[in-house]
């Protein structure tokens, strides 16, 4: 691995290597050496050892007992404040609304918070029909397609709000039992999408799949609703491919690398 510049005149130096660094120790497990940094860069051992020193001191990168590097918790704490400057109307906005045009269904897009999924964005799929969610709606996250895909790839202590909480019921098909919901979301890891068949609205099918941000943390998921007529079974399949392929370029804006 090299480092290369589009635009020579206008880079500093010092930043590119720094950049470079950070983005190599970003990508490595078990962190990585100077040594083992300055083969994967091809860089002085001068120049990164200055630069892991001076990133050190900022947090920036920690050194471990054995001599190698990680990345530091101020790197951490920046993501997630730009996280919170995310405006998904301007930067998902587009491609939800692409997703609509395709499948012609009300998209949703969801993040969560103890135990619940948040609605962020509702874009009304074309047709007649308009479904009662909106901005702003809390709903346990065993009730959604939404909910349903955040929740199967929750950390254990997040999902253990929602079963904590009490797991909410909006119809005879919500799956209200810890040990039921936790193989159903064996399937969804296995699937990567989630199906809502009337679970939350009797009548609509709804198809969820989620949004990482980096490291492949769970940010939320988008979500395709229409009535059960216009989405049989046999396409579920098709549809849930357009949506994952929505959800990879968005997961892509917040930092993931799949």
């Amino acid at each position: 691995m090299s480092i290369k510049t589009e635009s020579p005149s206008y880079s500093v130096p010092a930043l590119e290597k720094s950049i470079a660094i950070i983005d190599c120790l970003a990508h490595s497990a078990e962190g990585l050496t100077l040594s083992g940094l300055c083969k994967k860069l091809n860089l002085p051992k001068t120049s990164v050892y200055s630069i892991l020193h001076t990133l050190e001191t900022h947090n920036y990168v920690r050194k471990n007992p054995d001599g190698s590097y990680n990345l530091g918790l101020s790197l951490y704490s920046l993501g997630m404040l730009s996280i919170r400057h995310i405006d998904p109307n301007s930067l998902f906005g587009p491609h939800l609304e692409k997703l609509r045009d395709e499948t012609h269904f009300t998209v949703h897009l969801c993040t969560f918070d103890n135990g619940e999924s948040i609605c962020l964005k509702k874009i009304e799929g074309f047709g007649s029909v308009r479904f009662l969610s909106y901005v702003g709606e809390r709903k346990p996250l065993n009730v959604s397609a939404c909910g349903k895909a955040i929740s199967a790839f929750l950390p254990e202590n997040e999902l253990q709000k929602l079963f904590d909480k009490g797991m909410g019921s909006l119809t005879d098909n919500s799956i209200s039992s810890e040990s039921a919901f936790r193989e159903h979301l064996k399937q969804i890891r296995e699937y990567g999408y989630s199906i809502d068949d009337e679970e939350g609205e009797l009548g609509v099918r709804c198809v969820g799949t989620p949004i990482f941000r980096d490291n492949q943390h769970i940010f939320g998921a988008i979500s395709i609703s229409t009535l059960k007529a216009n989405m049989p079974m046999q396409k579920v399949a098709e549809y849930a491919d357009k949506l994952m392929e929505t959800a990879k370029i968005l997961s892509g804006f917040l930092g993931s690398k799949t």
